[in-house]
């Protein structure tokens, strides 16, 4: 069974995801937020971090059931007998957590919007694909699992599974840029705290 070729706007996901989260980014570079440097704004940091830990250990959990199966098997363990997209779940939480992390409530719930209203269009292109391909398999799984937020319940788990290490490497790889906006996140702290590179404060 082939799988139908992804939509335009399956094709154009990372690239996409990519520009957005540059201009977030470079935006947070050089302003502060009000809360910068608060009580709140410390929390806001802890939260964030602790979003950015949850999304890099998830997407490698995922990453371990899903390994050399995608469009061949439809995978219905582990974290995707929760949600039929954890992986864009746990993307989502790296998301809110950057900018949680960067003490800006408020870009991190713009982001949080644009994220869900863009990858809302990904997942449904994905279903149609899905749907195709495994049929009345995929309906019932479909039936029973949340689309995106994880069903508050216990994962089915599997005795065993045969795992691709080059497909485990590269989803290391990936998150290691979710831990890394840890370190950006201290480095940036310091250097507005010293007053450099901030061209306004932002009133929210």
């Amino acid at each position: 069974m082939h799988a139908k070729s992804s939509s335009t706007i399956e094709t154009l996901r990372k690239p996409a995801s990519r520009m957005i989260a540059a201009a977030f980014i470079l935006v947070s570079l050089l302003t502060v937020p009000r809360a910068f440097g608060t009580v709140f704004g410390q929390v806001l940091v802890l939260c964030g971090y602790s979003l950015l830990i949850a999304a890099a250990l998830g997407r490698v959990w995922c990453a371990i059931y899903i390994s050399g199966r995608k469009d061949r098997v439809l995978c219905q363990d582990g974290p995707y007998s929760l949600s039929r997209n954890p992986l864009y779940f746990f993307s989502f939480l790296g998301v809110v957590g950057c900018f949680a992390a960067l003490q800006n409530l408020a870009f991190a719930a713009v982001a949080a919007v644009a994220y869900l209203a863009y990858y809302h269009y990904v997942i449904r292109s994905e279903e149609t694909r899905l749907a195709q391909l495994f049929g009345a398999e995929y309906e019932t799984y479909a039936g029973r699992t949340p689309r995106l937020f994880p069903a508050l319940r216990s994962p089915q788990g599997v005795d065993s599974y045969t795992i691709r290490p080059k497909i485990i490497e590269r989803a290391l790889k990936e998150v290691v840029w979710f831990l890394l906006v840890i370190v950006f996140v201290e480095a940036l702290g310091n250097l507005h705290q010293a007053g450099h590179l901030i061209w306004f404060r932002l009133p929210f």
